[in-house]
């Protein structure tokens, strides 16, 4: 691999990942002004977003940045894209904090500084020789790595849809909605990055037909679908600054794991950079873990005590007291 194709990779990850978070952004807007929606109501949940046009600009505005990914994935490694594009959380939070009113404390804040040390972590871990986009992998292996993998994203899903009551419940709710979410979501990037291996093979144009006779572009689709059925309802229900960072970190950390051993992926050769790059990959990972904290600690805020006036009981009659006459 080129430097000039090293560095193509990762502008085009970094702008995929600012229009991805972008998108999550004006779709949480959106949501915020209708009615509520479930995954369960699949036409009354389609029907309430798609008249809303602030949400189709977002949906719109999250398919280029995953177009965007499907080229960097066709450039660079998985182990590249993945937390750079989860680096995004920084567009998200600043967004959230000055677009959608959420307070954003010290631990989202120190979330924040990580995904930095990470991007500076990954940068310094880039090798132009051992960075090569892989190319391998079957159907059949995806299909046993992705089915399991939907069912316990749908055990996620409907465990933190019964969570209602009580505040350590409220505050799992979240955390748990991301990680429905985000296995779904890697799934759709273990057929994301077989659909980039076509491209990397056979240019973007003369890829067309062949992604489309394959079936890693169905597969791809209706995990897609999927996730946003999940993601759209957790959108709603709890705070974009968790939901969105947990989300895209478990797709990353799920699709990383998987997709380095299905399609044949090489970390770097040089002992220090590839310790640079579990450094950031780590550095990821522990910013999610603030944010879920961040949850649980501000998820549901304490009533101020307020002091009442202390009534005291009438006093009890004395049994041996004269009653007075009666004045007629």
């Amino acid at each position: 691999m080129t430097h000039t194709h090293l560095v193509a990779g990762v502008f085009i990850s970094v702008v995929s990942a600012v229009l991805y978070n972008v998108g999550f952004v004006l779709e949480k807007h959106a949501l915020g002004d209708m009615e509520s929606v479930h995954a369960r109501r699949l036409w009354h949940l389609l029907g309430s977003v798609l008249s809303s046009p602030v949400w189709v600009i977002g949906f719109c505005s999250m398919l280029l940045g995953l177009g965007l990914q499907v080229v960097a994935l066709s450039l660079v490694p998985i182990s590249v894209v993945q937390p750079i594009f989860v680096s995004g959380i920084v567009v998200l939070l600043v967004l959230s904090h000055v677009a959608l009113k959420e307070r954003l404390g010290r631990r989202e804040w120190a979330a924040v500084a990580l995904v930095a040390l990470a991007l500076l972590a990954i940068s310094l871990s880039l090798d132009a020789q051992s960075d090569q986009a892989g190319s391998t992998g079957a159907f059949d292996t995806l299909v046993a790595a992705g089915v399991p993998t939907i069912a316990v994203a749908c055990w996620f899903f409907m465990t933190a849809d019964r969570l209602r009551d009580g505040r350590r419940a409220h505050g799992a709710r979240a955390p748990l909605f991301g990680l429905a979410s985000g296995l779904m979501y890697g799934v759709a990037s273990l057929a994301t990055k077989a659909v980039s291996a076509i491209v990397e093979k056979r240019g973007i144009w003369e890829a067309i037909p062949h992604v489309l006779a394959s079936p890693y572009l169905y597969a791809l689709v209706a995990t897609s679908a999927l996730g946003l059925l999940l993601f759209q309802t957790a959108l709603q229900r709890c705070p974009a600054s968790v939901v969105v960072p947990v989300s895209n970190v478990v797709s990353s950390v799920y699709v990383v794991a998987v997709g380095t051993v299905i399609f044949g992926e090489h970390l770097p050769a040089a002992d220090w950079k590839l310790a640079m790059r579990v450094v950031g990959f780590g550095a990821v990972f522990a910013s999610v873990l603030l944010l879920a904290n961040a949850a649980s600690a501000t998820s549901e805020p304490e009533m101020p005590l307020v002091e009442e006036p202390i009534v005291l009981p009438p006093p009890a009659p004395d049994p041996e007291a004269v009653p007075s006459p009666s004045v007629d």
